[in-house]
């Protein structure tokens, strides 16, 4: 049986050598760097008790996470417990030296996810990086066989650019996933996108590419199609995961460096069910009011929780919370009232058909497996 809260966002580390504008996490420029959690302490208080608890994937970030002296250590323990892996990195810390060594320690039990948000020199204004910079990281990282998985910050600012990004990556035959931009730790508000952004222009991007890891909404995914399709019954759990698919809330949760616990990594440093330094973790999971609230999806205001597609959708929390203050809300950016029945069928069509393909790749590729199972 799956297990909710199988993938694991840890931000190990706020140090970054990067001063990308209006970073997420908080780790570009001046921002007060708090001491990294020791090693100990993660292995006690987060490695073990994740596991125990059903998480099967950890994605360790930061900040820039291999500028922790333990960084290869922590890979390597997490390894050997079982844990499916993965980087989320500039690519500045990636060498020759750095992936040769990885890749004897952990073979290709890795999947390192390099960010850009749009090819061309557009992309300063958000990342400190360049599309040759990003090119010539992938083709180093690609010699060693890692996979590879790209992070795109969707918002306003790059709309227009949006479809070009993700058709440049689809011809790279790179999976990619989206990242709603968000005012985490930035005043950005105007970058975040509407719901007339999303519905005319980045919604259209993101089902005509199935390998976004379905990780969007609105996502018009029928129950009746994803238990016909994957198999698994919908109802068995609050939130699908196996395979995960819409909000992600329930499926994964974030730590951040200082041991708060989120439901998203995007809700890092807003909202938290407790500290990992001085609270269990399945006791934040499972018993909290911020984590048992928000994975009964029924039970959200408005329309996300009458909705059709709550259960395969959910809505994006994020944007509720920073958009309406209130998480447990009605997604902002969803346009489904804006559709007409014929318009929703073809869309009800077209996610089915993304969702099989989808399917496919991730089921034979082992990744629902290793991913989404005890």
């Amino acid at each position: 049986m799956a297990a909710m809260f199988h993938f694991l966002y840890l931000e190990a580390t706020r140090k970054c050598n990067f001063n990308c504008p209006e970073c997420s996490s908080g780790s570009q420029g001046n921002c007060q760097i708090e001491e990294d959690m020791p090693y100990d302490v993660i292995v006690e208080r987060i490695l073990q008790p994740a596991w125990n608890l059903g998480t099967r994937f950890i994605d360790f970030s930061g900040g820039e996470f291999l500028l922790r002296s333990d960084a290869v250590r922590l890979l390597e323990k997490a390894h050997r417990m079982g844990f499916g892996l993965g980087i989320s990195s500039n690519g500045s810390t990636l060498d020759d030296a750095t992936l040769q060594h990885l890749e004897k320690l952990l073979g290709q039990n890795l999947i390192i996810s390099l960010g850009i948000n749009s090819f061309d020199e557009k992309n300063l204004v958000s990342r400190q990086s360049s599309e040759s910079n990003f090119m010539k990281t992938l083709e180093r990282v690609q010699r060693y066989h890692f996979r590879v998985n790209v992070s795109v910050t969707m918002g306003s600012f790059n709309k227009d650019s949006f479809g070009n990004t993700i058709q440049k990556i689809s011809g790279l035959y790179l999976p990619f996933n989206r990242i709603p931009f968000t005012p985490r730790n930035s005043k950005r508000t105007e970058w975040m996108f509407s719901k007339e952004d999303m519905k005319n222009v980045l919604h259209p991007v993101l089902c005509s590419h199935y390998k976004g890891y379905v990780s969007y909404v609105p996502f018009f995914l029928t129950p009746e199609d994803y238990e016909r399709i994957s198999g698994s019954a919908v109802s068995a759990l609050p939130v699908p995961v196996k395979p995960s698919i819409g909000c992600w809330v329930g499926s994964f949760y974030a730590i951040n460096p200082a041991g708060e616990v989120a439901p998203c990594p995007l809700l890092s440093d807003h909202l938290s069910g407790g500290n990992v330094l001085n609270e269990e973790l399945h006791d934040i999971l499972y018993r909290s009011d911020l984590f048992t609230r928000i994975v009964k999806r029924e039970e959200f205001e408005g329309k996300c929780g009458s909705c059709k597609f709550t259960r395969t959708c959910g809505g994006c929390r994020t944007y509720c919370y920073f958009k309406t203050g209130n998480v447990f809300g009605s997604d902002p950016t969803c346009f489904i009232e804006d559709l007409n029945q014929a318009e929703l069928t073809e869309l009800e069509k077209k996610t089915a058909k993304n969702f099989r393909n989808y399917f496919r790749m991730s089921h034979f590729g082992g990744q629902t497996q290793k991913n989404n199972s005890e």
